[in-house]
């Protein structure tokens, strides 16, 4: 299709303004003189839009009829970037064309025709006539058109962006969020997007206002415009804090929530239906050590380069998320082994380089766990989980290196008693840790609550589940200077956010059946909230049911605690076989329903009627309802509907290390 075969390199970059454009007949021309012009390039649709006299000459006057050409050339020597009403013979009959030229280099003008037809003339009047600047680009990103406005305002430098790549010209601090913003509106949404700004101050010297709408051609979806305004115009507070919270404040990357909407939207995509995607979780190794020695300005710097080189890895199938403090996941769609091992190794190879802080080089190496949809898995939460189990593998054979999920990574210890015996040095070799996760108050969404759980980081064999060893705790004693050693850590914890001014919360702790049955349980909470000298409504004793099985000694220890002014909570309420004639028994606060329930609101009427049995008995006996296990909106929706007060799972949050919890809910 090129024209000017001898001399066809040098006009290369117009091939791909014409093949852009879903919708227009687009004619590239070079001006000789004044009225002789020479053919460059044209696309598909001009042959079938107009007749032409001779579709293999290079000259104007002889590509065109003579009649159409006289009508153009008109339009050539008149003001560009101004749509004209043309009516051009095709062959049997003469058809109405709206048509404008753009300057696209010196001596370089394109001609665009765009058929008048009663749903393409609102286009017109929308982008053509609109007085702010617009842009209209392609799926893929590329510019296929600017209007009048946008072109009055491009410096000598950029007369025309036709052609370019739109995410190459957004500036690098805001181009997360405008990639997020673009991948919503060809799902067929107008967005608007607070502020934005391009490369050397085009269309704008501030940050501007973005609003983007899909464009349609036919019934379907071929691109988007992006309408730029001042950055006071149009901005709801809506629209504002949807963007934000998809993003990584530190980073600037998409966050969890954008992950999981993100996951959403592939599962719900038909075209994925027989692709296999990754999900591939990195962990930086020792992070917390960095942190320490580099306090936590330098740590978030460290943070947000390692973050940036990691983003540089992503391309139109592989996403980049910060899951969790030091937690990232990459989403790889359609991904085969070998597209998904360059990931991985791509990873590991970008980090062996330095990272200059202060000018000292800093080293970061990771390990990386891999699960694969459909084979590990649909749910997000069942990919994250067996990444996560992968994970641990990699650290527990040297860490620095990636693993896919396998079945028997379930069994991190070959024993029983290899596990025992590693478990007694635990404390010792400080490899017990706190995590926290947030109690949401369904009625206002804040959050004044948290649930202590235990995990456990064995020197050899890395992560541990908390399902593997809690029952060999139990089973040996062990469970009884573990629990005392978490009642310890939980009230440090209360002091020293006393002491740093932060907000008073109540922090639950999880208290086993043989912890709790000791006759000197309650004399150790009292002696605990002593020495560091802790407020005891700020400290929540969770106990199961299984605890309640002897009635005098329960409620003589449930006594002494509200004596000592704690809350008291009953877990995994609903599993067990005493829950209702105890309920008026004992002076408990709390009920907390298994999530067993709540994973099944939707699929059985009869999980909801025990539900509501359970809050509506509750309130009438005084007590707080909380809802374990929520990952869906609906179960929230529910929920709310029948005034359950408040409610924790992997919707807000799943357990965070303490530093995480505090940066996240206390300091930011």
């Amino acid at each position: 299709m090129k024209k000017n075969k001898e001399n066809v390199a040098q006009f290369a970059s117009y091939h791909q303004v014409l093949q852009l454009n879903p919708f227009d007949a687009v004619v590239c021309l070079r001006k000789v003189d004044t009225i002789a012009y020479e053919i460059v390039d044209y696309n598909d649709k001009l042959s079938s839009f107009i007749e032409l006299q001779d579709a293999n000459a290079i000259q104007a006057h002889c590509f065109f009829t003579e009649q159409s050409w006289q009508q153009l050339l008109n339009i050539l020597q008149q003001e560009f970037n101004v749509v004209r009403t043309l009516d051009l013979y095709t062959g049997r009959k003469s058809k109405t064309f709206a048509v404008s030229v753009q300057q696209l280099a010196d001596k370089i003008v394109a001609i665009i025709l765009r058929e008048e037809q009663n749903d393409s003339k609102p286009y017109l009047q929308f982008v053509e006539q609109h007085v702010s600047p617009v842009l209209t680009t392609d799926l893929q990103g590329r510019i296929i058109h600017q209007n009048i406005a946008a072109t009055s305002l491009l410096p000598n430098k950029y007369h025309c962006l036709i052609g370019l790549d739109i995410f190459s010209l957004v500036e690098s601090e805001y181009l997360n969020e405008f990639k997020l913003l673009f991948s919503k509106t060809i799902r067929g949404s107008a967005f608007g997007m607070p502020k934005c700004l391009f490369q050397d101050q085009m269309l704008s010297n501030e940050p501007f206002y973005l609003r983007t709408h899909p464009t349609y051609y036919k019934g379907e979806i071929v691109g988007v415009h992006l309408f730029v305004k001042d950055a006071n115009s149009f901005i709801s507070e809506q629209e504002a804090f949807y963007y934000l919270a998809l993003m990584d404040e530190l980073t600037g990357i998409w966050n969890r929530k954008a992950f999981k909407e993100h996951w959403l939207l592939h599962l719900n995509d038909k075209k994925n239906v027989n692709r296999q995607a990754a999900l591939i979780l990195v962990d930086i190794d020792r992070f917390k050590k960095f942190n320490e020695s580099l306090g936590e300005g330098k740590g978030d710097e460290l943070m947000r380069k390692f973050s940036q080189r990691l983003s540089e890895l992503c391309h139109s199938k592989c996403s980049l998320y910060r899951y969790n403090s030091d937690e990232f996941i990459f989403i790889l769609k359609d991904g085969s082994i070998s597209k998904i091992e360059h990931i991985a190794n791509s990873i590991l190879e970008v980090l062996k380089q330095p990272f200059m802080i202060d000018g000292q080089e800093y080293f970061i190496s990771v390990s990386i766990g891999i699960s694969l949809s459909p084979a590990d898995g649909k749910d997000i939460e069942t990919l994250v989980r067996k990444a996560d189990q992968a994970l641990f593998s990699v650290k527990e054979h040297g860490r620095s290196h990636f693993r896919y999920y396998r079945e028997d990574m379930t069994t991190v210890f070959p024993n029983e008693a290899l596990m025992e015996a590693h478990l007694r040095r635990a404390i010792e070799f400080n490899e017990l840790s706190i995590h926290l996760q947030p109690q949401m108050d369904l009625n206002n969404n804040s959050i004044n609550s948290f649930e202590a759980l235990l995990r456990w980081n064995n020197r050899k064999f890395g992560f541990v589940s908390p399902a593997q060893f809690i029952p060999i705790a139990e089973a040996s004693g062990l469970i009884i200077e573990i629990g005392d050693w978490i009642i310890d850590e939980v009230c440090r914890y209360q002091k020293e956010w006393h002491m740093k001014g932060y907000r008073p919360v109540r922090i639950a702790i999880n208290i086993s059946p043989k912890q709790f049955r000791k006759e000197n349980f309650a004399r150790k909470i009292k002696a605990t909230l002593k020495k560091y000298n802790v407020s005891p409504e700020l400290i929540e004793v969770e106990i199961t049911e299984s605890s309640m099985t002897n009635v005098h000694e329960t409620f003589s220890i449930l006594t002494e605690l509200k004596q000592l002014g704690v809350f008291v909570s009953v877990d995994d309420f609903g599993t067990g076989y005493s829950s209702l004639s105890y309920l008026k028994r004992y002076p408990i606060d709390i009920i907390k329903i298994d999530q067993s329930f709540i994973a099944d609101i939707e699929k059985d009427d009869k999980n909801e009627a025990i539900i509501k049995a359970i809050i509506s008995m509750s309130h009438n006996l005084g007590l707080e309802v909380i809802a374990e296990g929520i990952e869906e909106p609906s179960q929230v929706a529910f929920l709310k509907r029948h005034h359950c007060q408040k409610g924790q799972g992997y919707l807000y949050n799943k357990p965070l290390p303490v530093e995480s919890i505090v940066k996240k809910y206390f300091v930011s």
